[in-house]
């Protein structure tokens, strides 16, 4: 994290992985519209086959912005597959929330609890800056009604 002595962060950019920055449809199977989480599990060995969507170039702009603190906020529960594809694809943020195993809470209070824990912090108090990309509408308007920030709708096949 930044300290005093470093540039101050001047904004928040929060973004979701999964069709929001990070087209992973090739491992994607639906059950009655809803994703089919055994199925995900099953092939999240194939994360290093997924994709940037158009929003990773803003993403990589904001990774690069001294003044712009990153996070990703993802209902994923990460694994080395997953921080590989990070790291060496998508690029590490400076904080990442995700689901730990065996959490079933929805993706929205996971992301809210998470992030309630980063911007409660001394440095983030005077931050009005704060966008959270979403494509799930339920979790968008959850994070975004919670911490009165704005929100940006991306639209995709993964926001269920």
């Amino acid at each position: 994290m930044k300290t005093e002595t470093q540039t101050p962060t001047k904004r928040i950019a929060i973004y979701d992985m999964d069709g929001t920055i990070v087209c992973s449809l090739h491992r994607y199977k639906s059950d009655n519209d809803k994703i089919d989480l055994q199925y995900w599990r099953e092939n999240e060995h194939r994360a290093m086959g997924d994709s940037l969507l158009p929003l990773a170039t803003q993403y990589k702009n904001d990774l690069n912005d001294i003044n712009c603190y990153v996070i990703i906020a993802t209902a994923r529960v990460l694994h080395e597959p997953d921080s590989k594809f990070i790291a060496e694809i998508l690029g590490k943020p400076n904080a990442i929330i995700s689901r730990k195993d065996g959490d079933s809470r929805s993706g929205g209070l996971l992301k809210i609890l998470g992030l309630k824990q980063l911007l409660n912090l001394k440095q983030f108090q005077n931050i009005n800056d704060i966008v959270f990309y979403e494509d799930n509408h339920s979790y968008l308007k959850a994070v975004c009604d919670f911490f009165n920030i704005r929100g940006v709708y991306i639209p995709s096949k993964q926001g269920h």
